[in-house]
């Protein structure tokens, strides 16, 4: 009983401030009376969708209202609740969210970074000449997150795809698969065990010149570790000159010297970072890149324990406590860095 009322007063919160603006929930029985898991299923399903709402109507920014950040803060509530974790109505939103990326990937780019966040610390970014993917995932375990069909497209609209470590959750063979089945390239660090996957390393801070389909690419694949294994941070420079930092699962002492003053080692400070948000030394590592914007990554893990599903309202504490300019976005949003 006190978790039903704790989901009682939730939906009855999140229902009052949104309900002007909810889609329209799941067919609900006009009682419960001994039908407590139903009732957490569909409250989880209107919920998604009021959520989904709000988020469609604030998109991501650096000074998110509080109505956005209860609505991440309501999706943090789901995500944690193991219950719900491959339930139909957990499938239905990340289905959705992927579907509105897809789509919008199928039209033009506007003037700007344009910057899709996926599942886990997948994204997409593209300007009008080059689009770059990081790390997409569409699995967790034996879990499909991402439908194949929608990754599919997604993929199909990437010049070249760049991994940033060995792990599943960032280098996912069927991603893998469906790039070189469209041949996209796809580059990661020399110890990815994929014969798919070019790797390369810049043990010296070099920049190199890749092939993508689109042409010629500048990138860093900076030598970071997660633990002690390879983890490129890569820093790629798109075409007109904006420069974007992608730090995979970037998470090890030893590196904490260069990251503290990264920025000295790069040709042009990157316009945005995008940075796992459980980094160790967060604030260090962000002062040390001196972007103009961080993108927060690596949220609701769902291969993870609820304790190391990072929450977007924890991520949402430590950027205002860091006076960062930083966004955080759910799956499925864009941001367009001008």
């Amino acid at each position: 009983m006190p978790r039903i009322r704790y989901y009682l007063a939730a939906s009855g919160l999140f229902l009052a401030v949104f309900s002007a603006s909810a889609q329209t929930p799941p067919t609900p029985r006009w009682e419960y009376w001994r039908h407590a898991g139903e009732y957490i299923h569909d409250q989880a399903g209107a919920v998604f969708s009021l959520a989904g709402k709000v988020l469609d109507s604030e998109p991501p920014s650096t000074r998110p209202s509080d109505s956005r950040r209860l609505a991440l803060a309501a999706l943090d509530a789901l995500l944690h609740d193991t219950d719900l974790d491959g339930s139909g109505e957990f499938h239905a939103f990340v289905d959705g969210r992927m579907e509105k990326i897809a789509d919008q990937l199928g039209d033009k780019c506007s003037n700007g970074l344009e910057i899709f966040k996926l599942y886990n610390a997948g994204f997409i970014v593209r300007t009008k000449k080059l689009t770059v993917g990081f790390d997409l995932c569409a699995k967790r375990g034996d879990v499909t997150i991402v439908p194949p069909r929608l990754m599919s497209r997604m993929i199909g609209c990437c010049d070249v795809l760049f991994i940033s470590h060995r792990d599943p959750d960032h280098a996912d063979a069927s991603v893998i698969a469906e790039a070189a089945r469209q041949g996209v390239p796809v580059y990661g660090p020399k110890d990815i065990p994929n014969p798919l996957v070019t790797g390369i390393r810049c043990e010296d801070f070099s920049e190199t010149e890749l092939v993508t389909r689109s042409g010629k690419v500048l990138v860093q694949p900076l030598p970071g570790h997660q633990d002690d294994i390879e983890n490129n941070i890569w820093v790629v420079t798109f075409p007109g000159g904006r420069t974007v930092a992608h730090c995979g699962d970037q998470y090890n002492e030893n590196d904490l010297g260069w990251l503290s003053h990264a920025s000295d080692l790069l040709p042009r400070k990157p316009d945005v970072l995008i940075i796992d948000c459980w980094a160790m030394e967060l604030g260090k590592t962000i002062s040390g890149f001196s972007p103009k914007v961080v993108v927060s990554a690596h949220e609701n893990e769902m291969g993870h324990s609820i304790d190391h599903r990072e929450a977007f309202w924890l991520s949402l504490y430590k950027y205002d406590t860091l006076s960062a300019d930083a966004v955080v976005a759910a799956w499925g949003e864009k941001y367009t860095y001008r």
